[in-house]
Formats: structure tokens, C-alpha cells, sequence
């Protein structure tokens, strides 16, 4: 195994403990977007209306009739 493919291995066994406290992982989510300005608001929410929009071209599963 290459040192590249361990440290990766590394990093993601880290980030996932670090994701394993979610009470440390959601408050720090929170404070970060807090930080956020308006575009970078913005563009976040058109990033995910993007990913939205390329999982379900054809609109939400449910609809109101």
C-alpha cells in the first residue's frame, strides 16, 4: 500500500469518527453556515437545486393535486 492511499485511508477514517459525534458534527455545520454571506447562501442553495434537479429531472415523488 502506497503512503498516498494510507494517508487518504487516514483521512477518512478521521473525518468519519469526527462525523461519528453528531452533535459536535451538526453544531459545527450550524456555526460554519452562520458564517456564510448571502451569495455564498445563494449559491449554495442553487448548488443544491442543481444536484436536486439531476437526481429528479422530472420533479418531486409527490405531488399536491
Amino acid at each position: 500500500m502506497s503512503q498516498s492511499t494510507r494517508s487518504q485511508q487516514d483521512a477518512i477514517r478521521e473525518a468519519l469518527e469526527k462525523q461519528g459525534e453528531t452533535e459536535t458534527h451538526d453544531r459545527s455545520l450550524i456555526v460554519e453556515r452562520l458564517a456564510w454571506t448571502p451569495e455564498q447562501r445563494l449559491e449554495a442553495n442553487a448548488a443544491f437545486l442543481r444536484f436536486y434537479l439531476a437526481v429528479r429531472p422530472e420533479g418531486p415523488l409527490i405531488r399536491e393535486e
